[in-house]
């Protein structure tokens, strides 16, 4: 997921978004089809590719990728362009930069959903059909991934990998000293937090300086209070937020979690968190599972030291889900080799060996659970199997950017001055002057 240490899921300004739509009335863009699914024999010798993956396990995945590529394609060489800096939000700078000049790389990282669709409207991407169909991905990806990334009737970029966000993570010997079970709702993430607090032990870790774990912990709530229709509904703008009780209730519970969280937590970011949990300084922490190559690289144990459960279990349990995709920008100078690149994506090897080195699992359902050599992992890839996956919220899944990166805001503020009345009142004005309701519509097309 990251961009080194600093968490890869912040999200850009509202000027992307506009930048990319009136590129896209500025710039003529030739034809709609997608190049072949299998390579000609004049494929270029020279591949672009852009991504965000620079730091720790994440580069060593890519290189892994790129080792496997070219054990399959020797002929093309890989120029590699890791751009680092907060989750992809320098990315998508230079992004927007090479596509409004008509300089598209071959190929970039996108997250799925709301994202890529800044760059489908834009009008920068070339389909995957062919891809698709040539590889029988129907077959291999579970049918809301497809979803995920299709927009007018078509498939517009392939899946990789994929985080699931909705982690409990808890230090072992804490909870079993005070004689605690891991909280499996808001309410007994409360009441556990009131006992570790009374004997002087931080509950919750949180670090603000990424302002994205507001609204992670914010979601655990929403989800633990109302259920997973009622957050697809919300963070698609079909809820009133002044005047449906759900989601007044969410904030309430939120805001009784305000008193137990880590104090410094705008000093800190999301990794400075799991060696906190590690060395017992905090109790809990709300992440997604790319919070355990942290732990583990610090010498904390699974099991051991620290354990992780999926969060929140009722009402129901659900995978909330971010899905990392390559693209195919049209306008490319290598199209045989981008193909060629997406096609060894799809390749349930390369996603094995990519998704172990990055703390994720792989797209390709044909990847057995075995594959992991870790439980979490294990339990993850077995979990997107047969729970019922939701995206979430602030990878720009659903609602659109620009509302993100208010609503983070927002949440962030609520930290520090948690008037419900207020944050709902400024939740509904951001929704409309955002339309995240018309924004959103795609993910209910049939």
């Amino acid at each position: 997921m990251g961009g080194g240490r600093r968490h890869p899921r912040s999200v850009p300004r509202k000027r992307f978004i506009s930048t990319l739509c009136s590129v896209a009335l500025a710039i003529s863009v030739t034809g709609c089809g997608a190049a072949s699914a299998t390579p000609s024999s004049s494929a270029s010798h020279d591949l672009t590719v852009y991504h965000w993956w620079t730091a720790g396990g994440e580069r060593q995945a890519m290189v892994k990728i790129e080792a496997d590529f070219h054990a399959a394609y020797p002929d093309i060489v890989v120029h590699d362009n890791p751009t680092a800096g907060g989750g992809g939000i320098t990315l998508k700078t230079v992004m927007q930069g090479k596509l409004a000049a008509n300089v598209p790389p071959d190929t970039f990282q996108s997250l799925a959903g709301g994202e890529l669709k800044t760059y489908v409207d834009g009008g920068y991407l070339d389909n995957v059909d062919d891809i698709w169909a040539a590889q029988n991905l129907d077959l291999k990806y579970r049918p809301v991934l497809s979803k995920m990334v299709t927009f007018n009737g078509h498939k517009m970029a392939i899946p990789v990998s994929i985080h699931r966000a909705n982690w409990l993570f808890y230090n072992v010997p804490l909870l079993k000293q005070f004689g605690l079970e891991p909280p499996r709702d808001a309410d007994e993430l409360i009441a556990d937090a009131k006992i570790l607090a009374a004997h002087n032990i931080v509950p919750i870790g949180l670090g603000t300086r990424d302002k994205w774990t507001a609204v992670f912990l914010f979601d655990a709530v929403l989800l633990s209070v109302a259920g997973p229709d009622v957050y697809e509904q919300f963070y698609t703008g079909l809820l009133d937020p002044q005047t449906d009780p759900r989601i007044r209730t969410a904030f309430q519970k939120f805001a009784q979690l305000i008193p137990y969280v880590y104090p410094d937590h705008g000093s800190d970011t999301w990794s400075d968190m799991p060696t906190l949990l590690g060395s017992g300084k905090v109790a809990m922490m709300v992440l997604g599972d790319f919070a355990a190559p942290v732990l583990n690289d610090a010498g904390y144990r699974e099991g051991t030291d620290w354990e992780a459960v999926g969060f929140p279990q009722k009402p129901a349990e659900v995978f909330l889900m971010v899905i990392d995709t390559f693209t195919r920008p049209r306008a490319i100078q290598h199209p045989d080799a981008t193909t060629a690149w997406l096609l060894n994506l799809v390749s349930a090897k390369t996603q094995a060996d990519f998704t172990i080195l990055k703390g994720s699992i792989a797209a390709n359902q044909d990847v057995p659970v075995s594959t992991y050599p870790d439980s979490l992992h294990q339990r993850a890839s077995e979990a997107f199997k047969t729970m019922r996956p939701v995206p979430s919220s602030i990878h720009g899944a659903l609602s659109p950017l620009a509302f993100l990166d208010e609503w983070q805001d927002l949440l962030t503020v609520f930290l520090y001055s948690p008037d419900v009345d207020r944050a709902l009142i400024q939740t509904s004005m951001l929704m409309k002057s955002d339309d995240v309701a018309g924004n959103s519509a795609w993910y209910w097309a049939k």
